[in-house]
């Protein structure tokens, strides 16, 4: 298939009775690993379906009686089942981008500090992460006895695990 003919036509398969608008960015179907063969022109019946590429139920159903169910190529079972198959395909890749999206989301989480959290609602005012926790009293008592009132964590409750800050 050449960019032209992609750019005008939309797409079939003539194993399954799948189809693709003008878009698709595969030269095989999703469904069957089969060919795509091109849309024949006069299967786009208004301008619109022509320019957009967008094939109305009754023209796929067309295509599907004119040229898939009397193709040699044409298979009972993914022609049945190509709905069913479509919609397992489309679970799996909205899995994978979940999946994605969370190791995405985690990673960022974990760079600015924002991974653990705490339950206390207290936020670093220096790298604004929650990765923080609270400067007991026995730490602050041995702070205090080491560095006396040098120390710097007399006044301070709170300690930031991303950056190392007090406050």
């Amino acid at each position: 298939m050449n960019e032209m003919e992609e750019e005008e036509h939309g797409f079939y398969c003539d194993k399954c009775g799948n189809t693709y608008d003008c878009l698709a960015t595969f030269d095989t179907c999703q469904v069957c690993g089969n060919k795509l063969k091109i849309v024949p022109e006069k299967y786009f019946v208004t301008e619109e379906e022509k320019e957009f590429c967008e094939l109305s139920e009754e023209m796929k159903q067309k295509i599907r009686t004119d040229l898939v169910l009397t193709s040699p190529n044409f298979d009972q079972y993914y022609y049945d089942h190509r709905d069913e198959i479509m919609i397992n395909i489309y679970q799996k890749v909205n899995q994978e981008i979940e999946k994605k999206i969370t190791d995405l989301e985690s990673i960022r989480a974990k760079s600015q500090g924002t991974d653990k959290g705490n339950s206390y609602g207290v936020t670093c005012p220096y790298c604004k992460a929650t990765n923080v926790s609270k400067i007991g009293i026995v730490s602050r008592s041995i702070s205090a006895s080491i560095f006396g009132l040098g120390s710097k964590k007399i006044g301070k409750q709170w300690h930031c695990d991303h950056c190392g800050s007090d406050f």
